[in-house]
């Protein structure tokens, strides 16, 4: 695999390609990066389904849908994430490398015109979009709120973290409410796209065997000229004061305990790696603290993982217990926890940790779609590495480095979803 290349188009949009020839599949991504909004969270995540359906040269799903068949099987995909309190808009591409193509196609080419087309010329009439097309895409985006509310456990950790950051824009849902995809008009819809187009920090990426010189000329053409007023990346962090518990009930079998934790720290690349070893050694692996010993020796809960959310400086540890014992793995976690602070680190725990983190990055360079979310997130830290060069830094940092960030760690907000 080459180096990963970056290049500025112009202020606040940037490309960046690693060239890679064991695929025969290329990806493209154009992520647009604007800070959390409660008042535009929803729309922006609307947003990005509806451009994905459509464009003004193919202005149906099925037109598009053509015009993807006939580049060989080429396919769209949006999603929406956060980091820290960024709301990061993808729209990503995937279409056959150029090499395999017939009669010298560029299909690069072409998919990044496609990507250029629907970012900046959707398919609107009088500055509204195609209600059908909304309409679909909020049914969808709905169904998808309902879903993560359904499960229980990604529920209780969204909870605990509403709470938790009640006062930060962390708090809002990459999707935003239920309540405001309802009640999105086509103007709103309208407004956010100008936003997004406008003053998104813009991240192009292109994976894959081609040259990406074709592709970045293409970008470079549509943005260069643009005028731009790009907003910067916010992350805030806070000490926590006191502990706060808070507890909710609902019909469900399981109860669930969350533990959130604040883990302050810089937005080093290393740092970050340095904290999720901290938390694959505490309770990310089954060989960690909290599985061994919560879980297994004491056998007060059926699971118990610990996950650093380092753009945001947080750790939060999620269990799912029987309601008799939510009170018990609580004070386990904590003593668990304070090992670690005390430097009580076995080699064969920093080992194992360290073979699942390192064995985590490197899977990212089998798929395309997984080097551009770790090459996204990359990106936003003051320190960028590759995959390989990660897993390598992992390897050499020392259970001393654990104990001190671990020192760190304090416990902020626990949440108890129980079951009546």
């Amino acid at each position: 695999m080459s180096e990963f290349i970056r290049k500025k188009i112009c202020e606040g949009v940037a490309f960046s390609s690693v060239t890679d020839d064991r695929f025969k599949i290329g990806r493209q991504s154009a992520t647009l990066i604007v800070p959390l909004s409660r008042e535009n969270a929803a729309a922006n995540a609307l947003l990005s389904c509806v451009l994905s359906r459509s464009c003004r040269e193919y202005p149906d799903f099925t037109a598009l849908s053509r015009k993807l068949d006939s580049l060989y099987g080429a396919a769209l995909y949006p999603s929406v994430r956060k980091a820290g309190e960024n709301q990061m808009i993808t729209i990503a591409a995937s279409g056959l490398e150029d090499r395999y193509a017939l009669d010298g196609e560029s299909v690069s080419q072409e998919l990044a015109e496609l990507l250029c087309s629907i970012i900046f010329d959707p398919d609107m009439t009088d500055g509204r979009f195609r209600e059908e097309n909304v309409e679909q895409e909020r049914r969808q985006l709905i169904e998808t709120i309902d879903a993560e509310l359904g499960d229980k456990r990604q529920y209780a950790t969204k909870r605990c973290i509403e709470l938790m950051c009640r006062d930060e824009l962390y708090s809002v849902s990459r999707y935003g409410s239920r309540e405001q995809v309802e009640a999105l008009t086509n103007d709103e819809l309208f407004r956010a796209w100008e936003n997004l187009k406008n003053n998104a920090q813009t991240e192009i990426t292109m994976f894959g065997s081609t040259s990406p010189d074709k592709a970045y000329e293409g970008f470079r053409a549509r943005f260069e000229n643009m005028p731009r007023k790009p907003v910067g990346n916010y992350i805030k962090q806070i000490t926590p004061d006191e502990v706060k518990h808070y507890t909710e009930t609902e019909e469900l079998a399981q109860s669930k305990l969350v533990m959130g934790f604040r883990c302050l720290g810089t937005n080093d690349g290393k740092e970050k790696l340095e904290n999720a070893l901290m938390s694959a050694v505490l309770g990310g692996t089954p060989t960690s603290k909290l599985f061994l010993n919560v879980r297994e020796k004491q056998s007060l809960c059926y699971y118990c993982v610990s996950n650093v959310q380092s753009a945001k400086g947080i750790m939060m540890i999620d269990s799912g217990v029987e309601t008799e014992n939510i009170e018990k793995t609580e004070k386990a976690v904590l003593e668990q926890l304070s090992l670690l602070q005390n430097g009580d680190i076995t080699g064969e725990e920093l080992g194992n940790a360290k073979l699942a983190l390192k064995n985590s990055l490197l899977s990212s360079l089998d798929s395309l779609a997984a080097l551009q979310s770790y090459y996204t997130a990359g990106i936003l830290t003051d320190s960028l590495m590759t995959p390989a060069e990660a897993a390598e830094y992992v390897g050499s940092i020392t259970a001393e480095r654990i104990t001190e960030l671990a020192q760190k760690v304090q416990l902020d907000t626990v949440f108890s979803l129980v079951g009546n």
